[in-house]
C-alpha cells in the first residue's frame, strides 16, 4: 500500500497517509487541524546509482540518458542548445 503526502493550506502543514490509490483520490481531511483544503503532493523518489552500494544515492559520474536526451540541453527539453 503506498504512502501519499498531503499539504493543508488551512494550517500550512504536511502529513502522510498510508492508503490505497482509490481512497487517495477521495477528499482527505488534515490530520492536524481537520481542515478540508488539502491537496496531494508529488513525491520524488531517488534511485541508487549504477554500480554503487544499495544505499548510495550519489552521482555515479555519468548520466543515465546516453545520446537520447533527457535533461535540459540533452535534446528532450526542446531548447536545442
Amino acid at each position: 500500500m503506498p504512502i501519499y503526502e498531503y499539504y493543508c493550506s488551512d494550517c500550512r502543514g504536511k502529513f502522510e497517509v498510508l492508503t490505497t490509490y482509490e481512497k487517495s483520490r477521495e477528499q482527505t481531511v488534515c490530520a492536524a487541524c481537520h481542515g478540508v483544503h488539502v491537496r496531494k503532493l508529488l513525491s520524488v523518489v531517488a534511485k541508487p546509482a549504477r554500480g554503487g552500494d544499495a544505499g548510495d544515492f550519489g552521482d555515479s559520474g555519468g548520466d543515465d540518458f546516453g545520446d537520447s536526451g533527457g535533461g535540459c540541453c540533452g535534446g528532450a527539453c526542446g531548447c536545442h542548445n
